[in-house]
């Protein structure tokens, strides 16, 4: 059926160009012959010879503007997006109004990568056309806006595309996403449902559903809404990935492995899903096989930072801390002067009982993140390690104003400060006679004593 259609509209087609060139060799002046011919040859996709008509139209009659945003929309098809963008051009000097040249040209430069022009002309064309349907400008606004990371204004978009056109499911799935993205969890349910109601792709509204449902702390639901995606795509790696998540968090470590193995049977090379099992085995004190998935994460994907940093802390843990900081400095060559990767390092040096290096690098976190406190405390720790006191004490201090962040750092306070390093900043302290710095020695020596 469908090839007879298309068959009869080629025809059709033909016969038009076919009838425009008669006319046109009867009156080479007829510009009409030539637009309605580049009309039948973008149908039949020849999209060259479509734009030279169109030109050769607008050259007979300056009236035909149409014509030019045609030859336009012909060249940008065949990816000539210089030319497009001069023949719109041309059009909005005769007729600025010109909504539909706006938006097309707002499109070719967010393939440019032009941003800021994109959104002026696709602001543009909604001013001269607010109401348009199928809302077009809208979505591909709000699709700049994302790659922009503006989530506010995509979601705006996306709300007066979906006014516009309650029952596109497509419309609905983008903004149920765009929910999701800024928390509004229930919202996102509510879009993700009524594109499933519409026949929009279940498989996604129901991603969209589980990972609000996740957030929002109710489990088995999201799980139902990851199997009923997985009842419609099998296929979907995303759905088994996140099914196994709510395993996990349910204590299910057993259910959660099984998924992501079928995760890894639909897709290999899931990165995401050879992290995920590994952190499963790990739970399961299984450490070979943990950082094994690890390391095949990392073959797949060797920017992986929770894979790097969990291979890191199982070397580390092991006291292989050669091993550890050799899996740690490749991070810092992915994410230059960041501050918690250089303290981290830091750390692992401090552990090691290469102070030096350990201050180092401790001193380069701080000057990369200044006021960071984990910087600041790591500093400090390296320094009192190294029987500079004063100075770590004033720099614990200041990165241990609140309780809660001290209680963060319990694991480098056990592994980094001995009894003897403890007995110098107390010893310091007292001398002091600070209370601020009487009450964070005690605090460190309660964190060092908890079996918490």
């Amino acid at each position: 059926m469908n090839g007879k259609v298309d068959g009869d509209h080629v025809a059709k087609m033909d016969k038009v160009i076919a009838t425009c060139q008669e006319i046109v060799k009867r009156d080479p002046k007829n510009w009409a012959a030539y637009h309605d011919m580049g009309v039948a040859l973008m149908e039949l996709g020849r999209y060259k010879e479509a734009a030279n008509a169109f030109e050769h139209g607008h050259d007979l009659s300056r009236r035909d503007v149409e014509g030019l945003h045609l030859a336009g929309v012909a060249y940008a098809e065949l990816k000539d997006y210089d030319r497009a963008i001069a023949s719109w051009r041309e059009v909005l000097k005769v007729n600025p109004r010109h909504a539909a040249s706006r938006f097309f040209l707002g499109k070719v430069y967010a393939l440019k990568g032009m941003w800021d022009p994109a959104i002026h002309e696709m602001k543009k064309s909604l001013e001269i056309s607010p109401e348009v349907k199928p809302p077009l400008p809208y979505l591909h606004l709000a699709e700049i806006y994302l790659t922009r990371g503006l989530l506010d204004q995509a979601v705006a978009c996306l709300e007066k595309a979906r006014d516009l056109a309650p029952e596109d499911p497509q419309t609905r799935l983008n903004l149920g996403a765009a929910y999701l993205d800024r928390r509004r969890y229930e919202e996102a349910l509510a879009e993700s449902a009524e594109a499933v109601q519409l026949g929009g792709n279940v498989a996604s509204a129901e991603l969209n559903a589980g990972m609000a449902l996740k957030r929002l702390g109710r489990l088995e639901e999201a799980a139902a809404a990851y199997q009923r995606g997985l009842k419609a795509s099998g296929r979907d790696p995303e759905l088994y990935l996140n099914l196994g998540e709510v395993y996990l968090l349910q204590g299910q470590v057993d259910k959660a492995i099984d998924v992501w193995k079928k995760t890894l049977e639909v897709s290999p090379e899931y990165a995401n899903a050879h992290y995920n099992l590994g952190v499963a085995y790990h739970r399961q004190g299984r450490m070979n096989e943990a950082t094994a998935e690890w390391r095949r994460a990392l073959d797949v994907e060797p920017r992986h930072l929770g894979a790097r940093v969990n291979l890191c802390a199982a070397h580390a843990q092991a006291q292989d801390y050669d091993q550890a900081i050799a899996e740690w400095k490749p991070l810092l060559d992915l994410h230059k002067d960041n501050p918690e990767l250089l303290a981290g390092l830091a750390e692992l040096y401090a552990r090691k009982g290469d102070l030096g290096l350990a201050v180092d690098y401790a001193r380069q976190a701080v000057i990369a993140g200044p006021g960071h406190p984990r910087a600041q405390f790591m500093l400090g720790v390296a320094l009192a390690r190294r029987g500079e006191a004063r100075e770590a004490l004033e720099l614990m201090g200041k990165a241990s104003k609140s309780e809660t962040f001290l209680k963060t750092q319990v694991l480098t306070i056990r592994t980094c400060l001995d009894e003897v390093t403890l007995k110098t900043l107390r010893r310091e302290a007292e001398k002091g006679g600070h209370g601020s710095d009487l009450s964070l020695v005690s605090k460190l020596l309660e964190l060092t004593a908890s079996t918490d």
